[in-house]
């Protein structure tokens, strides 16, 4: 009688909460799975974009005329650095960027506006603001200050 009642008593058991063991062990699985994909998605998107605005030609010329101009250079220090995090838009037509930058001695932000038209860039102003000395350095006209 006893091994009978322990059977029926695992039997029991196994028509209510192990049927519903591996239900919830999915239900775990999928939800660690989607907490994990979204943060994964958000930086291979992030890393997209900024990778697009690395290399389009308003940032590169603004970086390489930063890196070039001796006020930057003796206010910055060298080598002059771009930081990884850019604010601002691009398209194919327009062009609002904030590039950190930094050297050995301090850093700054690029500061561009730029249009295009039939397929060349036109910079309205081009800028580097040094974020503890002196005022605006002129990138497009170095021997002209804001």
């Amino acid at each position: 009688m006893k091994i009978k009642k322990e059977w029926n008593l695992s039997n029991n058991e196994t028509m209510t909460d192990t049927s519903s063991l591996p239900e919830k062990r999915s239900w775990v699985v999928r939800k660690w799975l989607i907490l994990c994909l979204i943060p994964l998605f958000i930086v291979g998107v992030f890393t997209l974009v900024m990778g697009a605005m690395k290399s389009s030609e308003p940032y590169e010329k603004a970086l390489s005329l930063a890196q070039s101009n001796p006020a930057v250079k003796s206010i910055l220090g060298q080598p002059i650095k771009a930081g990884w995090f850019i604010s601002g838009s691009i398209s194919n037509s327009d062009a609002g960027l904030e590039i950190p930058i930094k050297g050995n001695k301090s850093s700054g932000t690029i500061y561009v506006d730029a249009e295009k038209h039939s397929g060349h860039w036109q910079y309205r102003t081009m800028t580097v603001q040094p974020d503890n000395e002196g005022g605006l350095i002129n990138l497009l006209n170095p021997n002209m200050k804001k």
